[in-house]
């Protein structure tokens, strides 16, 4: 079998579907029959047969704070109680700070009240929770109860390969997505034609633009108040994959190895380059001096929407952020651009994984049964165009082409945005999904189509790949021992470039970085850990999920839509 294999994503077969079974029966009571009690579980039909019983389980489900109060709560509102009318079983949502769910599970674990279908996006800690043995083991779960979901597996085979873990069996539950761009380097090309100059295309003609955007007063006002370009969070990150790592400083889950004559090197040298490029960015002058204090982006978000800022990094197509630009600088312009080129070769940021994997049962679920009848619920077209539309004739029309054209936009911000996180399971695909979709789009989400675009063109490309042998997803957990050390070890590294970065020193204190941070890894026992994914890939190469794969995979995505 070789990795081509993957390529049977495109053949396989659609799958009926499912029709749902009444399961559960209004009981008739009339005045010879009822005794005044309501004891019973079951109903007699017409054939005497006993119904079956209705199914109770718990759900996780992410709380950002966005319910308006006249819809009610996260757990309690229009769309969990259409589930309970809709679907096949009764359902208990426990709802989890988005930003803190860990802490949250990690609560509901030890007090042994974790609901009974887990949705979290960290794949790191869906691989602490496999292997505290939290999980249940899925692969005869959903061969002997499940339609919907047995069959979106058939056709996406991908999905099975990354729910398997290292014991041979599926663990996690996914679903198929577009692949997009999903990091974006951003840059203001008002400023650039202002300011005479091209969109830069080598780390020096980066410097040279970002000092330019900072000394020259790119926007106008007579005050010295603008910033190069942003090094915090997203933007890091980008510029990390610039020079081919993805070695970054905002968090601990690194991905520093690449391919190099077909072995795994955990390459020193593109993390040097890196790390001095960023540091001569900030001896500059051209980057917030706060940066490192900025690990979710918000204060280089607020510089940017103020128009302050003249390169960014973007999570996604932030639309939100773009229209608030506009309206502080209505005469922006904006565009992606494609990574300058460093001598590692081109590459391209982060995109959008072609499978994700967001759901997990847990091992105590008393009721595994009624939990694969959720699941198949949740990927259903019923569901599916229910929580990301809203209903029909009431948040939205259909096209002639079957689209979903909203009524009215501002009642369903109201009363269907904050549900989004009910959708973990449903496909990312179709004429529905995607800004470029929707039906009469703003003149905000207009410009940020041709953006999208510009990214498709600039970063969809295998011959600038996203770098990495693989996207994270796709590489293989590593054992808790193995996984301590690589925390450990990373946080102190992590620690050192950043006091590197802003402590000066030129050549010489990034030689000394990088032998610093090897030592580090090497008293850690981070050699352990190159040697496990150097292990992974000479034996795995030909079945795993690679970049290559990836694209392909996108490719075939493309058809199903």
């Amino acid at each position: 079998m070789t990795r081509k294999k993957l390529s049977a994503v495109r053949s396989a077969q659609k799958a009926k579907k499912a029709v749902y079974a009444a399961l559960a029966v209004t009981f008739a009571l009339t005045a010879a029959g009822c005794s005044g009690g309501g004891g019973s579980t079951s109903a007699e039909g017409e054939g005497g047969a006993s119904a079956e019983k209705r199914g109770s389980i718990t759900v996780s489900l992410y709380d950002r704070g966005t319910v308006p109060s006249s819809e009610g709560t996260m757990d309690n509102n229009r769309w969990t109680k259409w589930v309970n009318e809709k679907g096949p079983v009764d359902v208990k949502y426990v709802t989890v700070p988005r930003f803190e769910s860990l802490q949250k599970f990690n609560v509901l674990f030890a007090s042994r009240q974790a609901p009974d279908l887990i949705f979290e996006y960290d794949t790191a800690y869906q691989g602490q929770l496999y292997n505290q043995k939290q999980l249940m083991p899925l692969d005869d779960l959903i061969a002997q109860h499940s339609t919907e979901y047995k069959a979106m597996l058939e056709k996406y085979p991908a999905l099975r390969k990354a729910a398997t873990m290292e014991d041979g069996k599926m663990y996690l539950l996914g679903r198929p997505m577009a692949l997009n761009p999903h990091h974006y380097l951003l840059i203001r090309k008002d400023w650039l034609d202002k300011l005479g100059l091209e969109v830069p295309k080598t780390p020096e003609e980066f410097l040279a633009v970002a000092q330019a955007f900072t000394q020259q007063d790119p926007d106008g006002d007579g005050q010295a108040n603008t910033e190069g370009t942003g090094l915090s969070f997203v933007a890091g990150i980008i510029l990390n994959n610039m020079f081919g790592t993805g070695f970054t400083l905002f968090g601990e889950d690194q991905i520093p190895w690449v391919l190099e004559n077909d072995q795994v090197v955990h390459d020193w040298d593109r993390i040097r380059a890196s790390i001095a490029f960023q540091q001569q960015l900030y001896d500059a002058g051209v980057v917030d001096k706060d940066f490192v204090t900025d690990k979710n982006g918000e204060k280089q978000k607020q510089m940017w929407i103020s128009g302050k800022l003249g390169i960014t990094g973007s999570n996604g197509a932030d639309v939100g952020s773009y229209e608030a630009l506009k309206q502080n600088v209505p005469d922006a312009e904006v565009i992606a651009m494609p990574l300058p080129e460093t001598q590692f070769g081109s590459y391209s940021p982060t995109l959008s994984s072609p499978v994700q994997m967001t759901g997990m049962i847990n091992s105590a679920a008393k009721d595994p049964e009624s939990v694969m009848k959720m699941v198949d619920f949740m990927v259903t077209d019923e569901y599916t165009n229910t929580i990301q539309n809203g209903i029909e004739g009431e948040h939205y029309e259909k096209t002639d082409d079957g689209r979903a054209k909203p009524i009215d936009p501002e009642k369903n911000k109201t009363e269907l945005e904050y549900n989004r996180d009910m959708s973990m399971l449903t496909p990312l695909l179709g004429k529905n999904y995607g800004l470029k979709n929707k039906v009469d789009p703003t003149p905000a989400e207009q410009d940020y189509i041709k953006i999208y675009d510009q990214a498709v063109e600039a970063y969809m490309n295998p011959e600038r790949p996203m770098v990495g042998i693989t996207q994270r997803s796709y590489l293989p957990l590593l054992p808790q021992n193995l996984a301590t050390i690589n925390t450990n070890a990373n946080k102190t590294i992590l620690d050192m470039a950043m006091q590197t970065i802003v402590g000066g020193g030129g050549e010489a204190a990034v030689d000394k970085f990088i032998s610093d941070a090897q030592g580090v890894w090497e008293k850690a026992g981070g050699a352990q850990i190159d040697e496990f994914y150097a292990k992974w890939y000479a034996e795995n190469k030909d079945d795993a999920i690679l970049m290559e794969d990836i694209y392909e995979m996108g490719e075939q995505m493309k058809k199903e839509e």
